[in-house]
């Protein structure tokens, strides 16, 4: 049914794939439409390269037809065990999703079975107390000012999202102190977190002379962690403080989790996993858009969508001895910086600059922005009383970058996050904006 290049194909969960995609042919309005314009059959999708013939599915396809193009016949937005979220708008406008609460869960476990020490750690959490420290447009609530109180909020899964800045290395004193006092007062289980965010609040309680909070688990998602934030939150919290990063969307949940081996593996049991390049199945080393089908989905299912997310494929197995596929996440499609290197267009991934950047330098933050025309900047918040070597610094980036890159390096006291919130490490004004995808 497979190639031998469809890295990551599980036979089970390509037999789920096909019963979903009858699913959302025959229940869903947008799906009957769309396969139907493409001339697709469902009698003639049987091997992976006919499911290749199914055109994929982007955002904007969820967006225009919410909520009744996308919502199975009979479902409603007032469903029992149902959760609507709204993306925080990385890849563009703001998405409305609806999905079952018990999906999320089952998504949720299943990538978890590549790192037991996290899940074991969760597992150890009696009640579900986590807090979550995140951009506010990625919180649910309003927490972007001084006026809410812990009850407001609280999420009705028992999750506290702290009170933050839109602009979080912008945030005042009064709220990090806010956030602070909570932290104590909820007395967290573990921290469901943005790095860039908790590291942030982490400068702040050691500013403080404030000891770590008594988590059992730290789990980083959101944006892609940053090897200077890693070490600020194992200095704080402690080399044997289970902590991971994790890709989850609000789209999909859960969809990858580092290992470990500090290796990413990609959730291939609770979704139909395609890597793709131009469409066809990648080989080892090649570099991929994830394009996920939801399995078992019967409020609204996702079919070939593409996340906007790239991966590089890894060998297998993992040292980890998990079967979920090895495959490094290297950010989202729209924040690849466009370079010409030895002669020829290149795509640099943040992944890449980080490790460029490295986690040994005495850097609390940085973001390399690559506007359109001019030359490129790296801007960077040295830590408190540390000196960088620049020119170190320069040489490891026009490796990386091409020596021939026009590049300015300054150290700042302040980096703007995104409109959405977010913290980017890496924003390019040449790569185009893509209208697929979701969010981390």
């Amino acid at each position: 049914m497979a190639s031998v290049t469809d890295i990551g194909f599980r036979p089970s969960s390509f037999k789920k794939a096909l019963a979903e995609v009858s699913f959302a042919y025959e229940q869903v309005p947008f799906f009957a439409e769309h396969l139907d314009e493409a001339g697709i059959r469902l009698e003639d999708v049987r091997t992976a390269d006919d499911f290749r013939r199914i055109p994929t599915t982007q955002k904007i396809d969820y967006r225009r037809n919410f909520p009744q193009g996308v919502l199975a016949r009979g479902k409603t937005l007032r469903d029992p065990l149902t959760l609507k979220s709204q993306s925080s708008g990385t890849g563009g406008e703001r998405l409305t999703t609806i999905t079952h609460t018990y999906a999320l869960a089952e998504r949720m476990r299943a990538t978890l079975f590549a790192n037991k020490v996290l899940g074991e750690a969760l597992a150890r959490c009696r009640s579900h107390r986590p807090i979550r420290y995140a951009a506010p447009n990625c919180s649910d609530v309003e927490c972007a000012t001084p006026f809410t109180t812990i009850q407001d909020r609280t999420l009705p899964d028992g999750t506290l999202v702290l009170p933050v800045s839109h602009d979080v290395l912008a945030t005042p004193d009064q709220l990090v102190q806010q956030a602070i006092d909570e932290t104590e007062e909820f007395d967290p289980h573990w921290f469901y977190a943005d790095a860039t965010h908790l590291a942030f609040l982490v400068r702040q309680l050691k500013a403080r002379g404030l000891k770590p909070p008594q988590v059992s688990a730290v789990a980083l998602t959101y944006t892609l962690v940053t090897g200077v934030a890693r070490r600020q939150l194992q200095e704080f919290f402690g080399a044997d403080m289970p902590m991971a990063e994790i890709v989850s969307m609000t789209e999909l949940g859960w969809v990858a989790i580092e290992c470990p081996a500090g290796r990413m593996h990609v959730n291939n049991q609770t979704f139909f996993a395609e890597f793709l390049v131009d469409g066809r199945p990648a080989g080892p080393g090649e570099r991929a858009e994830l394009v996920a089908t939801s399995l078992g989905d019967r409020i609204s299912p996702h079919l070939r969508y593409r996340t906007g997310d790239i991966y590089s494929l890894g060998e297998q197995p993992c040292v980890c001895g998990s079967d979920l596929p090895q495959a490094t996440h290297e950010g989202r499609l729209t924040t690849m910086i466009k370079v010409v290197k030895d002669g020829a267009p290149a795509l640099i991934s943040p992944r890449d600059v980080d490790r460029a950047v490295g986690p040994d330098l005495p850097i609390d933050v940085y973001q390399l922005r690559q506007p359109a025309s001019g030359e490129m900047e790296f801007r960077y918040i040295p830590s408190a009383g540390a000196r960088v070597d620049e020119k170190a610094l320069r040489e490891r980036l026009l490796d990386m970058l091409g020596t021939t890159t026009s590049l300015a390096i300054e150290s700042v006291t302040y980096i703007p996050a995104a409109r959405t919130g977010k913290f980017a490490s890496c924003v390019s004004e040449v790569t185009q904006p893509a209208s697929n995808g979701g969010e981390q």
